[in-house]
């Protein structure tokens, strides 16, 4: 089950005091295709990111601890662009998706940070987006997610044994972003990278969803 609790948080960039729900503990009972977890009670995926009210600075709770000067200079001069983001929203109550994407857009003016990072952020904003109904946000952040991992994929920054599951995922998001050709030329190179490493339910997994995206694109074909 799902538990959370207020905590004080600290903004690292303008120094704004806060307080915040943030988790304390969760269970999972499953997962969607793309890997969005199925949480047994209350669903936390929303409160995992907390965003400063004032500057809009985002992150997990351990990133208010310090932040690089580098980003504290992004958020400072306007380059987070919050206001596109956050909209009419109030500044106590954005939705997940919102406090994701500001999340995103922070640790990407970060030059350490990798870009599966920021794909992973964009990722669990696409899951959020996909709980609040908002479909057109769901597939930005899909896409943002897919340039990310792409990115990683193409510099050599995914691990062996990481390398089935990106590609997979990479498929998927293709598949669900309608891209059919693409996602099954994602999902065939899945199923080649480094075979003998693969659990049996992963194989499933992409051959199931591999399927799934032949059958659609015969769809369009015929419409």
């Amino acid at each position: 089950m799902t538990t959370i609790m207020p905590e004080t948080l600290t903004c690292p960039v303008c120094g704004t005091v806060f307080e915040a729900w943030c988790v304390g503990s969760c269970s999972t009972c499953g997962k969607d295709t793309d890997f969005r977890p199925h949480y047994l009670g209350m669903d936390p995926l929303s409160v995992f990111v907390q965003a400063c009210p004032r500057c809009h600075f985002a992150g997990y709770p351990g990133d208010f601890e310090s932040v690089p000067a580098e980003v504290k200079r992004f958020v400072l001069s306007g380059g987070l662009r919050a206001e596109e983001v956050v909209g009419q929203e109030p500044p106590d109550e954005l939705r997940g998706s919102t406090k994701y994407i500001l999340a995103a857009r922070c640790l990407a003016a970060d030059p350490d940070t990798e870009d599966l990072e920021v794909a992973d952020l964009y990722l669990r904003a696409s899951w959020c987006a996909r709980m609040e109904r908002f479909p057109e946000r769901e597939r930005e952040c899909q896409a943002e997610a897919v340039a990310r991992f792409e990115q990683a994929l193409e510099t050599g920054r995914v691990e062996s044994e990481q390398r089935a599951v990106i590609l997979y995922l990479v498929g998927e998001l293709y598949r669900r972003l309608g891209m059919f050709d693409v996602a099954r030329q994602f999902f065939d190179e899945a199923l080649h990278a480094s075979p003998d490493e693969h659990e049996p339910g992963l194989m499933a997994l992409i051959q199931r969803q591999d399927e799934a995206a032949r059958a659609r694109r015969s769809e369009n074909m015929q419409m």
